[in-house]
């Protein structure tokens, strides 16, 4: 039985709790969000700041926060634990990676990138020596980006790294893009408002020596920035991480 500690705790956070609950493989031992809401056993494994004594133990941690929140818990996380990312754009930040590197190898931890909204991750990062070229488009609806827009707008066209600056809550696909494949700066991203529009969608193009992928995926959205498929997707990446009950393994 693992132990698993959650630092934020919203849609997803929340789809991964009930999902590890129900499951009754595993054990929460504490979560991290000024805001998550609970009753019962849960409602004593609330902290407020990061403390130590929570932390310890601890074989998994999630950050399903911020980038920012990411950031400054990263060295306390790995004193204490492994680590599952889902504010992936904090890696568009070369000085923190390259801090991460360091705390990794002083600590002996390993961090895990989820796939999340993404199909066919699994295939880029395997072709990634001959890929010369990976552009990735989102449309989202306006109230997903905290925009009015009343038409459909391109927001953003550039590398990855500068979305990432720029929206750091609704690009995590095209930095999970850009980690497993040929970088920051190489990925070409374009962000769509488009208020006709109630799902998440990204077309992926990937090409190479030999090689040509087009993705498209799309899922309806929650409410915010994450669609349907998200949460899904974050369970079975927890399942594979720390051991599921399945016969089998696709890797």
């Amino acid at each position: 039985m693992a132990k698993v500690g959650f630092l934020g705790c919203g849609k997803i956070g929340q789809s991964m709790v009930e999902h590890i609950k129900k499951k009754e493989t595993h054990q929460i031992t504490f979560i991290q969000d000024p805001f998550f809401k609970c009753e019962g056993e849960l409602k004593e494994k609330i902290i407020v700041q990061g403390l130590d004594s929570f932390y310890e133990g601890t074989d998994l941690i999630i950050e399903a926060a911020t980038a920012d929140v990411l950031k400054e818990n990263i060295e306390l996380i790995l004193k204490h634990s492994n680590l599952l990312v889902l504010s992936v754009t904090a890696f568009s930040d070369d000085d923190f990676t390259d801090k991460v590197k360091k705390l990794c190898s002083k600590y002996g931890r390993h961090i895990y990138f989820p796939h999340g909204a993404i199909l066919g991750m699994d295939g880029l990062f395997d072709a990634r020596s001959i890929v010369n070229s990976v552009i990735i488009e989102t449309v989202k609806n306006p109230k997903s980006l905290g925009r009015e827009d009343t038409e459909r707008t391109v927001v953003y066209e550039g590398t990855t790294r500068e979305a990432c600056k720029l929206y750091p809550r609704n690009v995590n696909v095209h930095a999970t893009i850009a980690l497993s494949g040929i970088g920051f700066d190489k990925t070409y991203s374009r962000i769509v408002s488009d208020p006709a529009v109630t799902t998440n969608t990204h077309n992926i193009c990937i090409k190479g020596e030999g090689i040509s992928f087009t993705l498209n995926i799309s899922s309806f959205s929650t409410g915010g920035v994450t669609g349907i498929y998200t949460p899904i997707s974050a369970c079975g990446s927890l399942d594979r991480i720390l051991g599921g009950d399945e016969y089998c393994t696709f890797v």
